[in-house]
């Protein structure tokens, strides 16, 4: 038993050594920093032509994350990210939107680990509207089908 103590006394002073080392390397870190994005150049962003930018991407702890806007004034191909899970926010608007299922012809775009298709087969349809939170994994397709009350705005986060 009094072998034990000492290497218990030991691993934690080294647990407490490391802690301290993690909280003082994230505070000299940028991405550690609080970050306002003021409404003025969110909704500048809106109005900017397609494709529109990230407003900011970042790390938090192992996490990627991008902060964009979308707009969308009409339906849009079917989609599958499989790395990000797109958290959307709807600051405007209306749309039908079909998550899960199948994308129909489906094929690579451009951006890595991305594809697009002409539509989901039996995906489940959600209907958005302002102040809604629509959370898709990766993997899982999505769809804007129908977007009755354009424009329709949205703010993105994309998180690997």
């Amino acid at each position: 038993m009094k072998t034990i103590k000492p290497a218990c006394n030991g691993i934690l002073a080294v647990l407490l050594a490391a802690s301290f080392a993690v909280c003082t390397y994230a505070q000299e870190k940028p991405w550690s920093k609080p970050l306002l994005i003021p409404s003025q150049k969110v909704e500048a962003f809106y109005k900017h032509a397609l494709p529109i930018p990230d407003l900011t991407d970042g790390v938090s702890g192992a996490a990627k994350y991008r902060v964009r806007v979308g707009r969308h004034d009409g339906p849009l191909e079917a989609e599958i990210h499989m790395v990000d899970t797109d958290i959307f926010f709807v600051t405007s608007g209306e749309a039908t939107m079909v998550v899960g299922g199948k994308v129909i012809d489906s094929h690579p775009i451009a951006e890595p680990f991305e594809w697009r298709g002409t539509g989901i087969e039996g995906g489940t349809t959600y209907h958005l509207t302002k102040g809604d939170i629509m959370i898709v994994p990766p993997g899982v397709p999505l769809q804007f089908k129908n977007i009755p009350a354009a424009p329709f705005l949205y703010i993105l986060i994309k998180v690997q």
